[in-house]
């Protein structure tokens, strides 16, 4: 098969979700089991077109469609491209894969709704995934706003699809103030970009910004990197998030967490090495301070939360803070571990979360304070729930472990050991605040039952186990996935200029993929991870035992649910971003 027919291939990723969109409801009116098995079908469909030509764009090539056959013409774009190099690649198949599981487990969670609900719901599902693999795929910066806002429109109607509960209404208004004006800072990003360099083609962009460039254009910058820091979650942005993941069902947190927020890291790649790649704008600075400052706010915000969605949700922010440093190192193996720990972040943490509705679902108790004993009466539940800990906490041979060490290695290439430090930190925090909540709903004593007790069905043990099993084998098969997968990604971000060449030549192009050779098991890794484990469950049982100590509670302050303070803290943060890149 040549690359221009797999090229070909690419727009059916998306279509065939959207179609599935189009039937779900059509088919609910019927049956709701008939709206699932839509859904399933559409997202294993589009699983099986990525996985057919990714063995293609992993070995190095990027292939691209235009649609309609309007290819660019010396070196000008004016058709809608589908671009896939490996970065996107990766992306675009944990969303699709991991989508479907999700929505394998939703099956059982919400099968006692009506089909019409059900056909609604699995529409709306579909939608959010759709867009995120246009996001992956799409090589036009217009376009990447267009699939920014068929999510964000789709995950405002499933934060709020129960009606009945105040929670979600006022959870999905607060995403939706706060995503408009990142979605307002996007849509003038992209066209102050138009009309400085009269073009959106991500390619004929990057060519075009090589010279100097105008104050509009680091406006053009600064306020693209604040709207998609909103979707990401990163501090000061980050204040729509914990409230939507708490509201939301447990299968819409996992899709939310595991997949949503790794769109706006995707789209901060993609304008760090494809458009900017330039010494002179301290974006990849910017991305390392925004990273470190999300990945302590979540992990301390964390540390002592009674609501279990609401613990997840701060591990979120986090854990995209790591993610955005790891993004900001621009080395080859920090890149490398960014897109590793992308497609990890989604397993370990839609588990979790998957886990947290389950709870939900079969004991009807929300709170680690009413908790207790369930690792007992749900050993299934506890197990799972476990094996996401130790994959977020990076406990080898979990999957975790291997995307942090190459995070900390290329972390540790460009800035130092300072870095590496407090990430090991901001571990210790993640491993005591987990560990805490597992100690407070599975493992201490209950003597009393549940007053409306329900057992794990079929449909969501399946769930539990298929990404817990992919927990495991994403880190026994590290190695060659580093070499295969994260290699390959990394080196299309570092070279935007045969991106370009590839997205605007005939044909579309190869990468040269230099190997990554991280030192898993040296000591200098496996010591501190062992002790930064040993530390984090000391710490857990200290804050077990004690009271939040007043800077965890003045914090908490600043998280007081008014949707006018976080909005100010959005435009507060969008000011601060476009200033610093102003005075580089």
């Amino acid at each position: 098969m040549s690359a221009a027919a797999e090229a070909s291939a690419l727009p059916l990723a998306v279509v065939l979700p959207l179609a599935a969109a189009v039937v779900a409801p059509l088919v609910g009116r019927v049956s709701g089991r008939a709206a699932m098995v839509a859904a399933v079908t559409g997202l294993a469909a589009s699983t099986g077109v990525l996985a057919w030509v990714a063995p293609t764009v992993l070995s190095g090539h990027t292939l691209v469609h235009y649609l309609g056959g309007w290819d660019p013409t010396d070196g000008r774009a004016l058709g809608i491209g589908f671009a896939a190099d490996p970065f996107g690649m990766v992306f675009a198949l944990i969303a699709s894969g991991v989508g479907l599981v999700v929505v394998l487990y939703a099956l059982s969670e919400l099968g006692d709704l009506a089909g019409r609900e059900l056909g609604n719901f699995a529409c709306l599902f579909l939608l959010l995934d759709a867009g995120l693999i246009g996001v992956a795929l799409t090589a036009d910066l217009f376009n990447l706003f267009v699939w920014f806002e068929v999510s964000a429109l789709a995950s405002y109607a499933l934060t709020a699809f129960f009606l009945e509960r105040p929670l979600a209404l006022e959870a999905a208004f607060k995403m939706l103030v706060l995503t408009t004006l990142a979605s307002f800072a996007v849509f003038i990003g992209t066209a102050l970009l138009y009309q400085s360099q009269g073009a959106l083609n991500l390619a004929q962009l990057q060519r075009s910004l090589q010279g100097p460039v105008s104050p509009a254009v680091v406006v053009a910058l600064g306020l693209l990197v604040a709207g998609y820091a909103t979707k990401a979650g990163l501090v000061p942005f980050h204040t729509w998030l914990p409230d939507a993941h708490t509201a939301a069902p447990g299968p819409v947190s996992a899709l939310f967490s595991g997949l949503m927020v790794n769109l706006g890291i995707v789209a901060c790649g993609r304008l760090a090495f494809l458009l900017v790649d330039r010494s002179d704008i301290p974006l990849l600075g910017l991305l390392t301070a925004l990273g470190l400052v999300s990945a302590l706010v979540g992990a301390l915000m964390a540390l002592y939360q009674d609501d279990l969605k609401r613990l997840l949700a701060f591990d979120t922010v986090s854990q995209v803070g790591i993610l955005a440093v790891a993004l900001g190192s621009g080395t080859r193996a920090g890149l490398g571990g960014a897109t590793y720990h992308l497609a990890n972040h989604a397993l370990f943490k839609s588990l979790l979360f998957l886990c947290a509705g389950a709870v939900v679902h079969t004991v009807g108790v929300e709170r680690l304070s009413n908790m207790g004993g369930l690792a007992r009466r749900k050993p299934a539940l506890a197990t799972a729930f476990v094996v996401g800990i130790a994959a977020i906490a990076g406990v080898p041979p979990f999957n975790g472990y291997f995307s942090l060490v190459l995070v900390h290695e290329g972390v540790r290439e460009a800035n130092g050991g300072v870095l590496v430090l407090v990430l090991l930190g901001v571990e210790v925090l993640t491993v005591a605040a987990l560990a805490r909540a597992a100690w407070l709903a599975f493992f201490r004593r209950r003597d009393e039952p549940y007053e409306d007790e329900q057992p794990l069905v079929p449909g969501m043990v399946a769930g539990l186990v298929g990404l817990g099993a992919l927990c495991v084998g994403f880190g026994l098969a590290a190695g060659p996935l580093v070499s295969e997968v994260a290699a390959p990604a990394a080196a299309g971000l570092l070279d935007g200029a045969a991106y370009a060449a590839a997205v605007l030549g005939p044909g579309g192009g190869r990468l040269d993929v230099p190997d990554l050779h991280p030192h898993f098991w040296a000591a200098s890794e496996l010591v501190p991870t062992a002790a930064a484990v040993t530390l984090g469950l000391l710490l857990a049982r200290a804050v077990v035992r004690r009271r939040e100590p007043q800077p965890i509670t003045a914090l908490r302050g600043l998280h007081n649910g008014s949707v006018n303070d976080y909005a100010a803290y959005t435009v507060g943060g969008l000011l601060l971003v476009v200033i610093h890149l102003a005075l580089g």
